[in-house]
């Protein structure tokens, strides 16, 4: 019976993770700075060499897209570990995919964006790490 509970509570936590993936793709379509209107925007304007060099635009263009790619694929996991299907995805899957997407967005925060104002949008990606980072090391403690 003590399995079932423990079992019952990590599943919780998961939610918890799933739905910080959520809030960053969310997010990613909202405003993120004060300049760009949503992420894919903001990808835009950094694959279209309008903001620095062209070589650093194209690798800050792609670390936006890392940020959407891995919240895609952090949902997926989440939505898979839900549905309790029996996936054998090792549990430093998640990690990696909540550190890249993490680690993505904060350099392109600090590093590629010159005055980061943000908007309602660009704060929804960070409560959403901080959401998925809380599930991820609740869901992991158990």
């Amino acid at each position: 019976m003590g399995r079932r509970g423990a079992r019952k509570g990590a599943v919780n936590l998961s939610t918890l993770r799933t739905i910080g993936f959520a809030l960053v793709l969310i997010g990613f379509f909202m405003p993120v700075t004060r300049v760009h209107s949503s992420g894919f925007r903001l990808i835009e304007t950094l694959m279209g060499g309008r903001a620095f060099g062209a070589g650093e635009n194209i690798l800050m263009g792609l670390l936006t897209i890392a940020v959407f790619a891995t919240a895609i694929v952090g949902l997926v996991i989440g939505v898979l570990i839900l549905m309790n299907r029996k996936t054998n995805i090792p549990a430093t899957t998640g990690w990696i995919v909540l550190l890249v997407c993490i680690g993505s967005g904060l350099i392109v925060f600090f590093a590629g964006l010159n005055s980061p104002s943000l908007q309602n949008g660009g704060i929804l990606i960070l409560i959403g790490w901080v959401v998925a980072l809380v599930g991820q090391v609740l869901a992991r403690a158990k």
